[in-house]
């Protein structure tokens, strides 16, 4: 139908994760025609690799796609980002979408210290994938718009200077350097792939005219979005040594019992935005196109490790009349754990509208009444960190 031929097609690649299941929803709600890809490597990884579950029960891919069908105009394919790049190509070749949103990345730093082998994959799943969306776009559709999730661990955080949002001037012996890429410096081999891949989006960028925005973003929390209340299509809650974001380790550490455990003196801050925001900003980005290369800073707040434990234990204890202990342990990391200035820039986004729309105290709610009488046991062994570094 004509209606269907209007439809703008959105590209999710790495759609059965935690942002990205998500997203698409959130595309499908608002009337996109979504195309996911995954190879729903996590699933495996988690279950039988590391153990785990996710403490937020979560449909089968085959499930899960009946109902996203129903939901809205949705396809799926399983395909290797980094690998499979034949078929990764015939799909931007058939579908010619406005947008590609690229999530289909190893998240994690102690995920890719695991072993050689698992820094090895990790560099090559997120470096090929990269390349390879990059390179589809160049010989389908240069106008495309690639939309990358970097990582705010990409910058050299120790540098007691204000971290500008991507890019910065600088002047040096008398001179001023333009719109240079803003010091970069791995604190894993994961960080160091995601700082590989921006050099490389913005070489492309200057040699073939491709439109892209890379965004370094915070560490996401929650689970909460309307149309994930609405639909009752959850998305997972890791919560494993690997793959569990710490705010979200925090709030099952609580529910099984555990103390929240702050490695070093837990004063290192980092940056934090809830799932729906992390979705809203997205949203900002596929609504408003890049022009060329763009890249911002994408959190709503930002904690020391120590203050946000202080934080969920106020609340658990306030709200919910339960106490929780915190207890520091050796940090695992080779890193500085004191405090150091810590003043990131995210004035991009402000300015194109965002605004937190999420708590703390909502999101621990909701993660409460989602997960119900889930048996949690199974996360009492994998919550607590075994990868050093």
């Amino acid at each position: 139908s004509t209606n269907e031929e209007e439809k703008e097609t959105i590209i999710v690649l790495g759609c059965d994760g935690y942002i990205g299941s998500a997203l698409i929803l959130r595309l499908l709600n608002k009337g996109y025609r979504v195309v996911g890809i995954d190879n729903l490597s996590r699933r495996d990884t988690v279950d039988n690799e590391l153990g785990s579950i996710s403490a937020i029960p979560i449909l089968s891919m085959a499930n899960k796609m009946w109902y996203l069908k129903e939901y809205g105009d949705f396809e799926f394919y399983a395909i290797d980002v980094d690998k499979d790049y034949f078929m990764l190509n015939n799909v931007i070749k058939k579908y010619q979408p406005s947008t590609i949103v690229n999530l289909a990345q190893q998240p994690s730093a102690p995920f890719s210290h695991r072993s050689r082998e698992e820094a090895i994959n990790t560099i090559n799943n997120n470096i090929n994938g990269t390349l390879n969306c990059l390179y589809t776009i160049k010989e389908n559709k240069p106008d495309i718009h690639l939309i990358q999730i970097g990582s705010m661990g990409e910058y050299d955080q120790s540098m007691g200077v204000d971290i500008e949002e991507g890019t910065f001037d600088f002047i040096h012996n008398g001179r001023t350097a333009k719109d240079v890429i803003f010091p970069r410096r791995a604190p894993s081999f994961y960080h160091g792939s995601k700082i590989a891949s921006t050099y490389f989006i913005d070489l492309a960028v200057r040699s073939w005219g491709l439109n892209v925005t890379d965004i370094m973003q915070g560490i996401v929390y929650g689970n909460w979005t309307e149309e994930i209340e609405e639909t009752g299509l959850q998305t997972r809650l890791d919560t494993d040594e690997c793959f569990g974001t710490v705010l979200n380790r925090f709030i099952v550490q609580s529910l099984i019992g555990q103390p929240l455990t702050v490695y070093g003196e837990g004063e290192p801050q980092r940056g934090f935005l809830p799932l729906n925001d992390s979705i809203q900003c997205l949203m900002i980005a596929i609504e408003n196109r890049a022009k060329g290369y763009r890249t911002w800073n994408q959190f709503a707040t930002f904690y020391s490790i120590s203050k946000l434990a202080n934080t969920v234990q106020k609340i658990f204890l306030e709200y919910f009349h339960m106490k929780v202990n915190i207890e520091y342990i050796p940090t695992p990391r080779t890193e500085n754990t004191n405090s150091v200035y810590y003043n990131p820039k995210v004035d991009k986004l402000k300015e194109l509208g965002f605004q937190q729309t999420r708590t703390i105290f909502q999101e621990i709610r909701y993660i409460l009444d989602t997960v119900g009488d889930t048996d949690l046991s199974t996360l009492e062994k994998v919550v607590m960190p075994k990868i050093k570094w």
